[in-house]
């Protein structure tokens, strides 16, 4: 499974730690970004 695959599921399951109110905003924010370091995942803005 390639990077963009593993952070796409690893960001859905976060998701739904957040829908389910689980885990805070803040704390969803966070996780991601270190998902997005993890698996070199860069935001581009047009």
């Amino acid at each position: 499974m390639d990077n963009n695959m593993k952070y796409s599921v690893q960001l859905a399951m976060l998701s739904q730690l957040l829908k389910l109110n689980l885990i805070s905003n803040k704390e969803f924010i966070a996780i991601k970004n270190e998902l997005m370091k993890k698996y070199k995942i860069s935001m581009i803005s047009a």
